[in-house]
């Protein structure tokens, strides 16, 4: 199958079904924030492996999610709209709405707290005030009343060099706008400053203490999240080609 550039909210991927040599694709990204390589899985209809733009391997990315899921549909490879993909930290259920090209993702339970994005506390009281969640990922949540790009612009190059994160980070400068609406500004580990994040959207969402359904705005468009009876974020957007 050839390969495909798609974007959720902005978040840009290069998608390879098969088993190419990551190295080799990743030469051949423009300028895409990562890739994504799928193929079969034993328990599940696909596994995705994500490759963020400088070659170090991400467990989860909420966003490629939604993209495979909606190729996978579109290109007949997986043919119902519930789909199953596997991340290097759990099985994602995908529930594709093709009429509007937006997919639903549940990404999991959140783990709050700096101990489970490995921040060594004592490195960075040089930081302004920050809530950790891991969403299968590690993220890190700057609030703010200021402008988060703005924002994310003076912190992100600190963050993303700091000895308090062993093993990197993902910053999210949010904005509370209204009780059910934030707006985002992502510098990811691995990439740099983004369009979008959705793993980064659901931190802000689990961090706000915010009741369902929460509207995270980045500068690539709108996600919308919400959590289960069991605790699971889910969230909707977007899949988009090109």
């Amino acid at each position: 199958m050839e390969d495909v550039f798609m974007h959720g909210t902005g978040n840009r991927f290069l998608i390879h079904f098969g088993d190419k040599d990551p190295k080799e694709l990743l030469l051949t990204l423009q300028h895409a924030d990562g890739l994504l390589i799928v193929s079969e899985d034993k328990s599940a209809d696909l596994q995705m492996k994500i490759y963020n733009a400088d070659g170090s391997e991400a467990q989860q990315c909420g966003n490629g999610l939604r993209c495979v899921a909606l190729h996978a549909y579109r290109s007949q490879i997986v043919p119902t709209t519930t789909i199953t993909i596997r991340t290097l930290t759990r099985l994602n259920t995908c529930v594709v709405h093709p009429d509007r090209n937006e997919v639903e993702v549940t990404i999991g339970h959140a783990k709050i707290g700096a101990p489970f994005c490995d921040v060594l506390q004592d490195h960075i009281v040089d930081l302004p005030a920050l809530q950790f969640v891991n969403m299968g990922n590690p993220n890190a949540v700057l609030w703010t009343e200021d402008e988060p790009v703005e924002v994310r612009e003076k912190y992100g190059p600190i963050v993303e060099e700091h000895s308090g994160f062993s093993q990197g980070i993902n910053l999210h400068v949010a904005r509370l706008d209204s009780p059910n609406h934030a707006t985002v500004a992502s510098w990811e580990r691995g990439v740099g400053p983004t369009l979008a994040s959705g793993t980064g959207g659901a931190s802000v969402f689990v961090s706000s203490k915010q009741p369902s359904p929460f509207v995270v705005t980045s500068v690539g468009g709108s996600l919308t999240y919400s959590k289960m009876s069991d605790g699971q974020i889910v969230m909707s957007g977007p899949a988009v080609y090109g």
